[in-house]
């Protein structure tokens, strides 16, 4: 979603231009000990899943309006320096965040609480994330997340906590991580390192081929929706983060090794089918008015490629409640425009249980340039309604419940709340249609 931002400390900034969401962020390791994270496999009894539930009624508008809460976003919120900020400034920070927020028309907040195979709340399974805390290794005074939900439901925001399942942190940051959670115990086990847990360009990726990861990654995420009042569960499009065979040949030998005929692209499909349909059937085991979806990125062809099987996603029942293409394309792109884009996923829809929403970012009006459109590089800047005019068109896409918006540092200062100016004309123009627009 977000392209990596190497932090040092705290510090907020996005990166200029990302391209995934926008293209879309050591001591030596001491001994191991057992975790008391243990994860559930996916042979779990029905009847165990039953008793792990939560009888909390969710917020979920007929209209979605969104906007993403990012770690980048909510970084310098959370924390200074290398220590988090005290409750009261947060605070004081989220409820001018919030109120922007709902001022702006906004009926959703999708939060992201797992960026890095960390947390944004305390955690059994995952550490607490460097966004919060200044740094691995380090505990909250207090809980963020927590306060974020209470306070958006003030407000009559729906709260859907955001999740990157695969990745994880940074090669040079995991020996700071606890030797209580699974990662750094798998990290540390030359058996389980390079396979459970892959070094790919700086950062870790947890490996999806391998049930007790699967497991990991629901654990966790059962652990928000049972112990947080959320209305939704979120994932984006960090799916396998390259086309190399090395990233899972262990696993994909001995998948051959036992008989598997499939090759090596549908072996990785395979792989984050169970995962999907793992955490869509969690979710509704928990609560099943709890939503769960996916915001995979705007190019299908790349989504395909990197393992996300999204039109078995949007055809079959048991994998996922809507579909959020980030469509951060221009009308003039040369080869991906906006209108094209939307079609394309509308049209992979297959059953009435999968919802649309289309996901926009202010990115590019921010920059006022986009170097991948072609002939439409310069429509940002020579245009300042491109997004009023995206929002228009996506009244005429029958399944369109509605859109979501990158993210909430490209409209306002995340701590002084001032508007950003480059973006100020696009916004003023669109925000009156996003108050006043209905898909129903």
């Amino acid at each position: 979603m977000l392209a990596m931002l190497m932090l040092t400390g705290c510090t907020p900034a996005i990166p200029e231009e990302t391209t995934a969401i926008e293209a879309a962020v050591t001591p030596e390791p001491t001994e191991a000990v057992e975790t008391t994270a243990e994860t559930t496999t996916e042979e779990e009894t029905t009847e165990e899943v039953k008793t792990m539930t939560n009888p909390y009624t969710p917020l979920n508008h007929e209209d979605i309006k969104a906007i993403w809460l990012s770690q980048f976003d909510l970084n310098s919120v959370y924390c200074s320096g290398s220590s988090q900020n005290a409750e009261a400034t947060y605070r004081k920070y989220l409820d001018k965040i919030l109120d922007n927020v709902v001022g702006d028309g906004f009926n959703t907040v999708i939060v992201q609480v797992r960026p890095n195979a960390d947390s944004m709340y305390p955690s059994e399974y995952y550490p607490m994330s460097k966004y919060v805390v200044g740094s691995y290794g380090k505990d909250a005074k207090y809980d963020p997340f927590a306060i974020m939900i209470e306070e958006a439901h003030e407000r009559n925001l729906s709260v859907q906590a955001w999740i990157n399942p695969m990745r994880a942190m940074g090669t040079d940051e995991i020996a700071k991580v606890s030797n209580d959670y699974l990662i750094k115990q798998w990290y540390k086990n030359s058996e389980t390192k390079g396979k459970l847990v892959v070094a790919n360009g700086s950062n870790y990726y947890l490996n999806p081929a391998y049930e007790e990861v699967r497991s990991l990654i629901i654990d966790g995420a059962r652990e928000i929706l049972l112990n947080y009042n959320v209305d939704g569960l979120h994932m984006d499009d960090y799916f396998y983060p390259t086309t190399e065979s090395s990233f899972d040949s262990a696993a994909y030998k001995e998948y051959r090794a036992n008989g598997g005929k499939k090759a090596l692209e549908d072996f990785r499909k395979e792989n984050l089918n169970l995962l999907v349909s793992g955490l869509w059937q969690m979710t509704k085991s928990v609560n099943p008015e709890m939503i769960f979806g996916i915001s995979p990125a705007g190019n299908i062809n790349n989504v395909r490629r990197d393992g996300a099987d999204v039109d078995t996603w949007c055809a079959t029942d048991g994998y996922i409640d809507y579909i959020c293409p980030q469509v951060y394309f221009g009308l003039e792109h040369q080869n991906y425009d906006f209108v094209k884009v939307c079609k394309t996923f509308s049209d992979i829809i297959k059953t009435d249980k999968v919802k649309l929403i289309i996901g926009m970012t202010l990115g590019k009006a921010k920059s006022g340039v986009d170097n991948y459109a072609g002939t439409g590089k310069n429509e940002w800047a020579e245009n300042k309604d491109i997004l009023k005019r995206c929002l228009e068109h996506t009244e005429s896409l029958d399944k369109c419940v509605g859109v979501a918006y990158f993210c909430y540092q490209y409209f306002y200062s995340p701590t002084s709340g001032a508007e950003v100016k480059e973006t100020k004309t696009e916004r003023d123009n669109f925000i009156p249609v996003l108050k006043e627009i209905s898909w129903k």
